[in-house]
């Protein structure tokens, strides 16, 4: 395995863990705010910092404007970790639009690469 494959495999992973982070912020949220306040910080950091450090290099459109859509995603969820932190109670409909857009994104992004 060379390097470039091991480093995008530990990019794949901390993807993962930061999404899951997320997700158990949003849950957690409900029981215990405080605590998932920084969860969800913790979370989107991690998912901002692998989605800005894999930047796409092709030349098609269509997979230029899905990453473009991918680092909106990554600003909403931004957004999100913000207004649960200062207590406004919309971010949980943000955190589904950034969800929805991620999602699209992780499943076409990799068939137009």
């Amino acid at each position: 395995m060379t390097s470039r494959q091991k480093n995008q495999k530990t990019k794949n992973i901390f993807f993962q863990i930061s999404a899951i982070v997320i997700l158990l912020a949003a849950i957690v949220y409900y029981f215990e705010a405080g605590i998932a306040k920084y969860m969800m910080i913790a979370g989107v950091a991690g998912f901002t910092a692998v989605v800005f450090t894999s930047p796409y290099r092709g030349k098609s459109l269509r997979a230029k404007r899905l990453f473009n859509i991918q680092i909106f995603a990554v600003l909403l969820m931004a957004v999100s970790a913000y207004l649960m932190f200062v207590d406004i109670n919309f971010w949980p409909v943000i955190l589904l639009v950034s969800a929805i857009l991620t999602l699209y994104c992780t499943i076409i992004l990799p068939k137009e690469e």
